[in-house]
Parts: structure tokens; C-alpha cells; sequence
């Protein structure tokens, strides 16, 4: 266990420097949320939407695609064996509950533990094709309420949130006044389908929109909640990291992932396209943040947590190698300890790239600390 004087040497020390002044208590990180101190109770609830804390989360949530669903992350001998083709939601990093993970939720359950809605266990996954869903899809009691959906993109959210809305109703203790964080993380399959005949329905412009109609739907049906904007992340870099990798799944000579993406089939200008296009999803994401976080509500806030992840530093470990595509579990540990504390960071000091650390350490909210929503 380490004591830092500030909450951010995840920034630079003159970050930190500020910080100090701003958050004078003393800050701990662990290898271990096991290790974190318990947070003091308060008297009363939240004041209004930028004054809860951690303990105050009583029902976490979730929408996307594969990654938030766990596809594949535990890896598998060859293309036809069963774990290739299973989602493991219980490991989740955005919201996983299984009783050994490290994931978002269960960092929040250390310190709210009647929290409610993580996902469970592992299930075989159901697909949704780029702007529609396949009529045998249906959701499992297990996934509670991890709503995304395999092979997702952003025009996929309205579906997602036909389930979400009403299973998160029906699950809370107390719907109007318990507290909500709804982790949302969509792009990848977007900027993979941008080489293909469903481009019209990923460009920056439409997404942005999808993205927007379900951050304003939520508002409108879900009293007392957070929308955690979890930023797009490059993909293209994952075609030259599994170059010629003996470590990934292969289907012919290639990777696996050379299928899973049509842009992965192109040229090196499909791959820039690519990156251009995420960061346009980026600036889209942080117009939508930016549109809400100035408005005094009591019962609602929007938050952005950048990822602009450096997956050429990657270990080849730090994927699934069922196809080189997705994540591992290694990866979607050191995720959820990255987002975990965002969450803690004022806006303008999170860290602009994330490099892989598999020995990151968790930081440790204390009374003073606030879901920074700006």
C-alpha cells in the first residue's frame, strides 16, 4: 500500500501540485480495492447531481458492443473451441460482477454493497450486425444490467436502451432517488464497418447523433443518473501489433481479427481513415459532454473519460488470442483501474494517452472526493 499527497500521479507532478491544494486529503492507491479505507457515511444524500460520490452509486448499468460484453477475452486453443465464441460479462471491465473481478463494479460495490445491476458469469454470444439485430437475441437473467450487445454500433443504442430503461426500473430499491452510473463504450465495429456497405451509418455526423439520442433518452427516463462517456479508442493499431503473431487464433495465414474487420482487408489509407475517424467520434463525444455539464440539474450529469489507448505499446498478451481483436482479461483489468480513476480527475487533468501498466495500482476515494463531472 502507497500514500501519495495527491489523487493524480496519474498525471504530471504539477497536475498533482495543484491538486494538492484543491484536495488536501491524503491520498491512497492499492494493488487491492480490498486494501481501500472504508469511506465515512454522510448525513444526507447528494445535493445535486456534482456532489455524489462513490458511495452513493446504488445501481450500475452499461451499453456497447463485444469488449463491454467480455467476447472472448479468456482466449482459446483454436478457432473451433467453445470459449472463442462465449462473452465473459461476469469479467467485464465497465461492469462485471463476478465475485474475483476487477472491474468498475465491483470497485464501486467496495464502497456501496448493496449495489445492484452487475453482470454474471459467461454466456454464448448472440450477435447484432451493424444496424440491426438478430431475432434470436435475447438477454440472459445473468447479464442484469450489462445491455451491450455484441457486434454493436452506435445506431444499436435505442435497442440496447429498450432493455436498459425498464430492467434498471425493475431492479433498483428505489427508482426516483437511488443514485445511477451508466457506463457507456461504443466504436470499435463502427470504425471497422467504415470500409464497408454500412459506411453511411458510421460516419462521425451519425454517430454522434445515435450517440446523442440515447444520452438524452436516459435523462428523460432515469431519474438520478450519471452518464459516464467512455471515449473511442484507435483500432487500426491492432493490425501491425498481430502482424505475423504466432500468438493469435489464424484463419488461412492471417489473424482471425483480419476477418472480424473489413478495413483490417484494405489498404494503409482505409487504416488512417480509420484513425481519422475515431478521433472525429472523439470530438463528437466531448461536444455531447460539453452541451450538458454546465447545466445546474439535481438529477442528472454527463461525464467523458478519454481513451485514447497506445495499443502499439501493447504486450501481444494484452489481447484475446481467440482472434487478436479483443481484449484479454489481463486487458480488461488494467481498463477498469484506468477508468476507475478517471472518475476522480477534474476533466482537464485526465490523462490525455493511457499505456498499458498491468501493475497499475486503484486509487481510493475518500469523503472528499466527487464523481468529477468537470
Amino acid at each position: 500500500m502507497h500514500f501519495y499527497p495527491s489523487l493524480t500521479l496519474l498525471a504530471s507532478s504539477f497536475i498533482g501540485l495543484q491538486l494538492f491544494f484543491v484536495y488536501p486529503t491524503a491520498a491512497v492507491n492499492v494493488t487491492s480495492i480490498a486494501d481501500c479505507p472504508a469511506i465515512p457515511a454522510r448525513e444526507s444524500g447528494p445535493a445535486d447531481a456534482k456532489d455524489v460520490r462513490i458511495d452513493d452509486i446504488k445501481v450500475i448499468a452499461a451499453m456497447g458492443d463485444s469488449i463491454m460484453a467480455g467476447f472472448g477475452m479468456m482466449g482459446s486453443s483454436s478457432i473451433i473451441d467453445p470459449r472463442a465464441f462465449r462473452e465473459y460479462r461476469g469479467q467485464s471491465y465497465g461492469i462485471g460482477g463476478d465475485s474475483d473481478a476487477e472491474t468498475m463494479a465491483t470497485f464501486t460495490k467496495k464502497f456501496s454493497p448493496d449495489l445492484v445491476g452487475a453482470s454474471l458469469g459467461s454466456r454464448s454470444v448472440s450477435l447484432c450486425l451493424t444496424g440491426w439485430c438478430s431475432p434470436t437475441f435475447t438477454y440472459r437473467l445473468t447479464d442484469r444490467l450489462n445491455a451491450a450487445v455484441s457486434a454493436s454500433t452506435g445506431k444499436n443504442l435505442d435497442n440496447q436502451l429498450d432493455y436498459l430503461i425498464p430492467e434498471i426500473e425493475d431492479r433498483a430499491d428505489d427508482f426516483e432517488n437511488d443514485w445511477k452510473l451508466i457506463n457507456i463504450q461504443i466504436g470499435s465495429n463502427d470504425q471497422c464497418a467504415s470500409c464497408g456497405a454500412s459506411a453511411s451509418d458510421v460516419t462521425a455526423e451519425k454517430y454522434g447523433q445515435y450517440v446523442s439520442a440515447a444520452v438524452q433518452r436516459i435523462i428523460e427516463n432515469v431519474p438520478n443518473v450519471i452518464v459516464n462517456l467512455m471515449g473511442v479508442f484507435r483500432v487500426s493499431p491492432v493490425y501491425t501489433l498481430t502482424e505475423g503473431q504466432s500468438y493469435c487464433t489464424s484463419f488461412g495465414d492471417e489473424p482471425l481479427n483480419r476477418q472480424l474487420c473489413s478495413c483490417f482487408q484494405g489498404s494503409d489509407q482505409d487504416r488512417a481513415d480509420m484513425d481519422a475517424l475515431s478521433d472525429a467520434y472523439n470530438e463528437k463525444l466531448i461536444e455531447i459532454y460539453e452541451s450538458y455539464k454546465n447545466k445546474d440539474s439535481t438529477s442528472y450529469a454527463v461525464t467523458y473519460q478519454p481513451n485514447n489507448i497506445n495499443i502499439a505499446d501493447f504486450p501481444i498478451e494484452a489481447m484475446s488470442n481467440a482472434d487478436c481483436f479483443h481484449p484479454s482479461l489481463m486487458s480488461h483489468q488494467w481498463i477498469a483501474k484506468t477508468h476507475w480513476n478517471n472518475l476522480f480527475i477534474p476533466q482537464g487533468y485526465k490523462p490525455d494517452v493511457h499505456s498499458f501498466d498491468e501493475n497499475m495500482e486503484i486509487y481510493c476515494p475518500t469523503e472528499t472526493d466527487r464523481i468529477m463531472i468537470n
